[in-house]
């Protein structure tokens, strides 16, 4: 892979600049200070910034591809879109006035050559023996290599179309156990334009290395300023390299010293709610079958102008609803009926079939990422912790107890925390770092005055670490805050680096209880408001759940 010119020998030159390069990199030197080193070691061949990107990219032999795309980010012109002269779904051009020139481009990064130089290092390809030397417990989950997904694939032959191939799943301890992320950003303060990075996570490195900025694998961005119509069409280029990994590709073992053929499987894909519902093709949140996992069916509020649909376990405000809910016994998707529905909806002979289907099942057709034989829909899709708990949950409860949640009448409820009250438990969360070890993470800002400076690291410490203690006793109905401390007991078992099975049962039925209980409390206040305030109170439930 690498490419040297005449001699495949790094001189003195060289190695300085990498190493000048690798600081840059490693130590997050701005291009400024980078291009002062130069003048400062005047006797080091240092070059500028630019000259020295450029040698190493020279150096590695490896480059993005650039693809055209939609101006607004709408679609990548990659697969049924190669050939096009115009977005199928803004009819923007896609070239500018000249004729050649793209009017956007999306920048894929290929894996296939990272992938190959991970194992022929020898330091990084003895690091990635650790999915290989994993010893699974069946009393307990300590990683992903504990899951049934994992475990099944391990006892699965590959299939490649309709070809199954005389392999299976990780038979070699070199296989590598990738999973995917994607999410969009705001890169801007005013948060009107979004970007959407691409990233890959290898799974094989041990659990405090797999995570850490050196070791994620970039794919790409893509450019926004809107989210992507079409994302299937931006993962195009990855599915292409991924299938081929799953036949497998030629690579060169630096631990054994001999050439190999090597594989790479994806097997989890997760982020935000949006992100991946347009991942999976599914309707989304706001669907009549709104749940990834479950075919459970919304409801719209009776005798409302409100359209949106809504999933509540208990139906009992609902007279035209027909299903009851047990949180125990939830009708859940399996793959084999998630790709008959995506089938029917992808092959339906009009457009108003496709999408009457799609709504009935919450499905838009079928996924890209389907063609991997290492992933199960919808069990390799599971819902990310962060954005579930310490940006969704967590905010809307305390816009309840604040009495701030839409706009609805809290007025003598007894969840709700007076002014004053709030403001002394966001001075004293605010004093609190003063004495809490920056070990524990980010210092926490007054979550009643700086609500907008807190993040989901914050939002994770004042939940599990402060307010225990600064919220007993404020509640007017005590019940509340042993509702939230059930809450906290099962957040902090969910972050453990190992759990039981037993523990995980445990959690199963704490998390249905607190659901359920969460919406008594709802009802309860709701049917002391007119019906249309209902609407809001039952946006809430299935956010929380």
């Amino acid at each position: 892979m690498d490419v040297l010119g005449e001699s495949n020998i790094l001189d003195e030159s060289d190695l300085t600049l990498l190493r000048a390069y690798a600081l840059k990199v490693e130590d997050r030197l701005t291009d400024k200070v980078f291009n002062k080193l130069r003048f400062a070691f005047p006797q080091s061949p240092i070059d500028s910034l630019k000259n020295t990107e450029k040698r190493v990219q020279f150096l590695s032999g490896f480059r993005p591809v650039r693809y055209h795309c939609c101006p607004s980010s709408c679609v990548c012109y990659t697969g049924p879109y190669e050939t096009l002269e115009k977005c199928p779904k803004c009819n923007t051009d896609r070239y500018q006035a000249n004729g050649t020139t793209p009017q956007a481009i999306f920048e894929y990064l290929p894996i296939i050559p990272r992938v190959r130089i991970m194992l022929a290092s020898t330091s990084y390809a003895t690091k990635m023996q650790y999915r290989s030397k994993h010893e699974a417990d069946p009393t307990k989950i300590t990683d992903i290599f504990d899951g049934t997904h994992y475990c099944s694939l391990r006892e699965t032959l590959i299939t490649i179309g309709d070809e199954e191939l005389p392999t299976w799943f990780f038979s070699d301890p070199r296989d590598i156990a990738l999973g995917l992320s994607a999410d969009g950003f705001g890169p801007f303060k005013r948060r009107t334009k979004t970007a959407w990075p691409i990233i890959l996570f290898n799974y094989n490195l041990p659990p405090e290395e797999r995570f850490l900025k050196r070791n994620i694998i970039s794919i790409g961005v893509i450019p926004g300023p809107k989210k992507p119509c079409d994302f299937d069409s931006f993962l195009w280029p990855l599915v292409q390299e991924l299938l081929q990994l799953e036949i497998g590709v030629s690579a060169f073992d630096a631990i054994t010293k001999v050439v190999f053929l090597l594989h790479a499987y994806l097997i989890v894909v997760f982020g935000d709610i949006p992100a991946v519902s347009m991942i999976m093709r599914m309707k989304g949140h706001n669907a009549i079958s709104p749940c990834r996992m479950c075919t459970i069916k919304g409801v719209r509020i009776p005798s409302s102008r409100v359209t949106t649909h809504y999933v509540p376990l208990c139906r009992d405000g609902f007279p035209d609803s027909q299903e009851q809910y047990d949180p125990s016994a939830l009708p859940l998707r399996n793959h084999a009926s998630f790709m008959e529905q995506a089938n029917e909806v992808q092959n339906a002979s009009t457009n108003a079939d496709s999408e009457r289907l799609g709504t009935k099942y919450g499905v838009k057709g079928l996924p890209l990422l389907s063609t991997l034989s290492s992933l199960s829909f919808p069990v390799s899709f599971p819902y990310d912790f962060m954005h579930l708990i310490w940006t969704n949950l967590i905010p809307n409860l305390i816009l309840f107890w604040t009495g701030k949640f839409k706009d609805i009448s809290h007025h003598n409820e007894g969840y709700v925390l007076a002014p004053t009250v709030w403001e002394a438990i966001g001075e004293a969360t605010a004093n609190a770092g003063k004495t809490i070890p920056a070990a524990f993470g980010s210092r926490v800002p007054n979550i009643a005055s700086e609500k907008a400076q807190m993040i989901a690291e914050t939002h994770s410490i004042w939940t599990l670490y402060i307010a225990p203690t600064l919220l007993k006793g404020r509640f007017v109905r005590p019940q509340y805050y042993k509702h939230f401390m059930e809450l906290v007991r099962m957040l902090t078992l969910c972050l453990e680096f190992e759990i039981t099975q037993d523990q995980v049962n445990d959690l199963e039925r704490g998390f249905q209880s607190w659901v359920q209980k969460y919406e008594r409390y709802v009802f309860l206040v709701a049917s002391r408001m007119p019906s249309d305030s209902l609407t809001v109170y039952t946006t809430n439930t299935i956010r929380c759940a």
